[in-house]
């Protein structure tokens, strides 16, 4: 059990970043990859790429991006009050940082892709691929804004998997391991769909299809398992025998 307070502190901040990152994926990814994927196969009434359609997904994207953002931050503190023991969280922090940086990039294209969004729809052409190409001739700044911000982010992400790897193997927590795990496969999987999107090509909505559900099941694993360690260390150590 964790007993000194930099310990319960670090498991704190981690059970908070899980929570945060879970209401993230669920608004950042789970909403926009399903309203998408009903239009792209046409379960809903909106258009394949239609302004409406290109809305929903910016507004979905800038409040999951500052979520993630936060969750990012909220790592970061408690890494750092884990890095006087073990130097590995230091760069766990790093990361988390520049993570943050780089989904406040992609917070801003997402703005202004909401702004531009007329035009983007007479680009795309029903072509959702596409999104990231047209961005990039109706607003070029802002396309290179979201291929940075996403290599950001992605290295952000990278920072939870080396701290909560680090973390588990501390707290001897396998949950936390486990979560560790499936970030980073998430962030594997991210790579396909984004390269789709810089070069389009076929077959990209089929690894996308995976990313709700890892975004959520990786930081609620991560809650669970912090949940569970700071309530069994909360609990008071039973009395021994009186001592005579």
């Amino acid at each position: 059990m964790p007993g000194p307070r930099d310990e319960q502190q670090g498991l704190r901040r981690f059970e908070a970043g899980a929570a945060v990152g879970l209401i993230g994926g669920i608004v950042g990814l789970v909403l926009p990859v399903s309203v998408n994927l009903l239009a792209f196969y046409r379960f809903i009434g909106l258009p394949t790429a239609g302004a409406t359609l290109i809305d929903f997904t910016s507004a979905f994207v800038i409040a999951g991006a500052l979520l993630f953002a936060l969750s990012l931050l909220i790592y970061r503190f408690g890494f750092s009050a884990l890095r006087k023991e073990d130097p590995w969280f230091y760069v766990a922090s790093i990361l988390c940082l520049v993570g943050s940086v780089g989904l406040l990039l992609i917070a801003i294209a997402a703005g202004i892709a909401l702004e531009s969004s007329s035009s983007l729809v007479q680009c795309i052409q029903g072509t959702p691929s596409h999104a990231l190409t047209c961005l990039q001739q109706v607003q070029p700044l802002t396309g290179y804004s979201v291929v940075l911000g996403f290599w950001l982010a992605w290295f952000g992400g990278l920072g939870i998997v080396v701290g909560l790897g680090m973390g588990s193997r501390r707290y001897r927590v396998v949950r936390l391991g486990l979560g560790s795990v499936l970030y980073a496969i998430l962030l594997l999987v991210l790579i396909d769909p984004f390269v789709a999107l810089l070069f389009p090509v076929g077959g990209w909505q089929y690894p996308l299809l995976t990313l709700p559900v890892l975004a959520l099941v990786a930081p609620l694993l991560v809650y669970l398992g912090c949940h569970r360690v700071l309530r069994e260390s909360a609990q008071p150590v039973p009395n021994g025998p009186a001592a005579t």
